[in-house]
């Protein structure tokens, strides 16, 4: 709570550019961090502009900007910011021009009369009621101070900040309790509870094992005057930086996408291609003998399929005669199955995350009344939408279903239908951007993968299809698709070659921009 004099506040309107010293930032050590997240949180339209002047004026009173406010004051009216101020704001702020340049636009607003400087008399006859804290802002790791990522042996650091309920400055007091938990929930480690100092708490922890490998949650929560806020972020844990995606380490020589992957030893007939979170683990569903199964393979770096080493196979006949679709959730502990045979989608549990060998099944769900020859299987990042390709007859679709619970098909419910007969009258895989706003469908019609764009994200019915890129010099029979995290890489799989294919793509989720890595 804070307890304060009331003050008598003269709004002087400088008429005239007033004085700013060229010199006015005393070196970067002397403006608060809470100022510049101020300043950009003004620039990029987080906060009014109310809290980006309390940022300004603290600069001004406590001299770091010196400003020589004419004798003369004319009371003319404010213009409205202009754009380039907060462009030239939203720079600094990310330390991209020198404070001269900011200084600037400072003198600018102020001569114009945009922001007005408060000269403050303090008036000792009442003293206003104790202000109660209705709310505050919690920052976990943020800016570049720490990564969403770390290595088996090695820090990993965490940050947290806490600010007033304007997002203005550091609040200190705020009771932090912070822990890390597997994202099955179990706890890994406990930080305990501390109260920030500064507006700021820092902490770190060695990661012991590769028991932590894979997704896990930073959770932090924050208590302050009865106000109780929790905060998840998730980051991976890796054997080490050549196991990253995008990582430098010793085998990243080796990482490039070199295709294609011939995998005609394990599998004929490949219909179904997904990997792991970290992209360490490639999954492919497919015929051997008359065998259907699921066949695992590690990659010594994320999506390199050129060092990929088979590991192991999961017959899933009893269940599936003729699987076309395979999709996995989040965390690697359910796999999905989607096939012809029983027209329905499979469910297994994987007690070892991204571990096919450690699968169990724990039902089906019917879609025969909507589709009766599946293709491919997708569903949206969250696992409450799922999305199943169909060629029956006429009916080249793609059939989109809710899941009252997350990652259960037994909980699916039909919403809709979504033609692409006009592109593919054979539509085959299909694979949507992380956003959910862009859709993409492979087809043995045309050899070729379709791209369109949803007005409303994971809503087939609002798909308009934007452009087709070729895949035939490279497979003439593409039964599946893949795009790795950034949307720049694009895996596709077919029983022509037997084979994976890789191409890049200049801009993400753009298949136009698409060439084959040979």
């Amino acid at each position: 709570m804070y307890r304060f004099l009331s003050i008598l506040t003269i709004l002087i309107i400088i008429s005239t550019v007033p004085i700013v010293s060229a010199e006015v930032i005393r070196g970067e050590s002397t403006v608060p961090d809470w100022v510049k997240n101020t300043v950009g949180w003004w620039a990029s339209e987080q906060i009014p502009d109310s809290a980006f002047l309390q940022g300004i004026q603290y600069l001004i009173k406590e001299g770091i900007i010196v400003v020589e406010i004419p004798t003369e004051i004319d009371s003319e009216a404010a213009e409205e910011v202009p754009g380039w101020v907060k462009n030239t704001a939203g720079w600094w702020a990310d330390d991209k021009i020198h404070d001269t340049t900011f200084v600037a636009g400072i003198k600018y607003l102020i001569g114009k009369g945009i922001i007005v400087v408060e000269q403050e008399v303090e008036v000792e006859e009442s003293v206003e009621e104790v202000v109660e804290i209705k709310n505050f802002y919690m920052e976990i790791n943020g800016g570049n101070c720490c990564f969403n990522w770390a290595y088996v042996g090695e820090e990993y650091k965490i940050q947290i900040e806490t600010y007033d309920e304007q997002h203005g400055k550091y609040i200190d007091g705020v009771e932090i309790s912070a822990k890390i938990i597997s994202n099955g929930g179990e706890l890994r480690h406990d930080f305990g509870e501390v109260t920030t100092e500064d507006g700021v708490y820092k902490n770190s922890i060695i990661i012991p094992s590769m028991d932590w490998y894979a997704e896990n949650i930073l959770s932090v929560t924050g208590e302050y005057y009865g106000v109780e806020k929790t905060i998840e972020k998730e980051f991976d844990v890796f054997k080490d930086n050549s196991s990253r995606p995008g990582g430098s380490g010793a085998s990243a020589g080796s990482c490039a996408h070199v295709s294609p992957l011939s995998i005609s030893s394990q599998m004929t007939d490949p219909q179904g291609i997904a990997f792991s979170k970290s992209g360490t683990k490639m999954f492919i569903v497919g015929n051997k003998d008359a065998n259907d199964k699921i066949y695992e393979y590690t990659l010594t770096g994320a999506y390199c399929i050129g060092t990929a080493s088979f590991v192991d196979a999961l017959n899933i006949n009893s269940q599936e005669a003729d699987p076309r679709g395979l999709a996995f959730n989040k965390s690697g502990t359910k796999m999905f199955i989607a096939g012809n045979n029983k027209d329905a989608v499979h469910e297994y549990t994987l007690t070892v995350p991204w571990d096919v060998s450690t699968a169990s099944l724990v039902g089906s769900f019917d879609i025969l009344s909507q589709t009766q020859t599946i293709t491919g299987l997708a569903f949206n990042k969250s696992g409450t939408k799922m999305f199943i390709t169909d060629t029956a007859g006429a009916d080249n679709t793609v059939v989109e279903y809710t899941l009252a619970t997350a990652w259960n098909v037994l909980t699916a419910s039909y919403v809709a239908t979504f033609s692409v007969q006009g592109q593919d009258q054979s539509p085959t895989g299909i694979a949507f951007s992380k956003s959910g706003t862009k859709m993409f469908i492979t087809g043995n019609d045309g050899n070729d993968v379709n791209e369109y764009t949803l007005a409303t994200a994971w809503n087939v019915s609002t798909a308009s299809f934007v452009d087709s890129f070729s895949v035939n010099s490279q497979e003439t029979a593409p039964n599946t698709i893949w795009f790795d995290s950034t949307g720049k890489t694009m895996f596709i799989v077919g029983n022509a070659g037997d084979d994976v294919n890789v191409y890049k793509l200049t801009t993400a989720w753009d298949v136009s921009t698409a060439s084959f890595t040979g």
